[in-house]
Order: C-alpha cells, then structure tokens, then sequence
C-alpha cells in the first residue's frame, strides 16, 4: 500500500510542484493502479484533488465531470493494449497451434513433404476464423 501512496504523492508534486503538506484522503484500486482523493497546500490555499495512477494512464482532475474524463481515458489506453495471454492462449489459438505444430511435424516426417488434405484444411480454416477474428475484434475495438 506505501508504494501506491508513493506513486501517486510522486505524481502529484511533479505536475504541482509548488504544492506541500499532501495528504490522501481516500484510495481505491482501479486498473492495476489507484484513484485517489489528495489535499494540499499551495500558496497558503488547500486545494482537494482525484489522482488517477496507473501503469498506462497519469492525471489529475479538480471536479467530478473531469475525473471521470481521466477515468474514460485510463480505461481506453488500458483497452488498446495487446493482452498477448488473452489474444494468443485462448482455445482457438491453442487449437490453431496444436494444428499447426502438427501440420510443420508431418511435413518434416514424411519422405514427400505432403500431408493429409483433411488436414491441410482444417488448419487453413481454423487459422482463418483465429485470424479473422483478431482482426474483427480489433475493427470492433476501433469503432467502439
């Protein structure tokens, strides 16, 4: 927990560098960081704050309407990066794989270099949908 605090105090005095005295008020986990209520003084003034700290995403927001901007953008940078466990280790891409390894296995193996035509489909359908689906998920992504 100290090192969340510290993150987002660190982040604080970079983008306030004239603030002191910063207290967290309240602290909750969101996208594998933190959004956090801060006080601070600057110039004599106390000033209350929500920081939002997350591997992808900094920022500060004075109101709520502001706070959930900095919240909808930290969520669409952490949606557009690539999940290599959830995009490739999925049943598809384990079934694509398997088939695949199987198809280099037989053409290796055998003395003519073919293998079966069943399979040679199997794989060049499977493969496709996989694929397909990546790339319309993606366009999906993209509209969104």
């Amino acid at each position: 927990m100290s090192k969340d605090r510290s993150a987002i105090l660190d982040y604080i005095k970079t983008a306030k560098p004239r603030s002191s005295g910063h207290k967290i008020l309240s602290q909750d986990e969101f996208l594998g960081g933190n959004v956090a209520e801060i006080e601070y003084s600057v110039e004599g003034k106390t000033v209350t704050q929500w920081v939002i700290v997350t591997k992808q995403h900094k920022g500060y927001a004075d109101t709520e309407s502001q706070l959930i901007q900095q919240m909808e953008s930290a969520s669409n940078k952490d949606r557009k990066r690539f999940d290599l466990i959830n995009q490739v280790f999925n049943i598809a891409g384990l079934i694509a794989l398997i088939l695949v390894c199987a198809s280099v296995y037989l053409t290796i193996k055998t003395q003519d270099g073919n293998i079966p035509e069943h399979l040679k489909a199997s794989v060049l359908t499977i493969i496709g949908f996989y694929f397909g689906g990546l790339v319309k998920g993606k366009k999906n992504q993209a509209s969104a």
